[in-house]
Formats: structure tokens, C-alpha cells, sequence
């Protein structure tokens, strides 16, 4: 994960808050954890790179800084959009 620059909003995106800063916001079933950029704080654990658009910010419970998922080699687009477009190439 990395910082937010300043002015950054991504489209249609939110911030997820840490209540609890012994648990991750997300669990998936993924290869990768995401930490904390500031204080390496595990935010998402178990996650998959093509779910960690640009659209996810998450608030640090430990030290609240704002970290985003996307660096600028990650993968880009809606993964749900991906898988769907990977069937209908199977299919054909």
C-alpha cells in the first residue's frame, strides 16, 4: 500500500475506517497481507492484487494514516469485469 497524495480522490471511492487495529478490514482468500504504510499495521490480509483497486483507501486504526491499495504497476480494472470477460472468451 502507499500513502494518498494530496488532491487524490479516486472515482466513486470510499475510505474504510480500522475500528479495531488488532483486526484487518478485509480477509480474502488471497496470497497477499496489505499493511500500513507509516506503521505496517496489517489493514487487508489474505487479498488478491486484482480486488486492491485505486478505489480502496483504508484509515489506519493504529496511526491513521490513509493508505490505498494501487501502486502504479498494479493491475488496473474491476476484476469482476476481468473474470466475466475471460468466460465469454472461453466460451467462444
Amino acid at each position: 500500500m502507499r500513502e494518498v497524495r494530496v488532491g487524490e480522490v479516486p472515482p466513486s471511492g470510499g475510505t474504510a475506517v480500522q475500528d479495531d487495529a488488532e483486526r484487518p478490514v478485509f480477509r480474502g482468500n488471497g496470497p497477499d497481507d496489505y499493511v500500513c504504510v507509516s506503521c505496517g499495521n496489517v489493514l487487508a490480509s489474505g487479498m488478491d492484487a486484482l480486488y486492491m483497486t485505486k478505489k480502496v483507501r483504508v484509515r489506519c486504526g493504529r496511526c491513521r494514516t490513509v493508505n490505498v491499495a494501487i501502486t502504479d504497476e498494479s493491475p488496473a480494472g474491476d476484476p469482476r469485469l476481468l473474470a466475466r470477460a475471460r468466460r465469454e472468451t472461453a466460451g467462444s
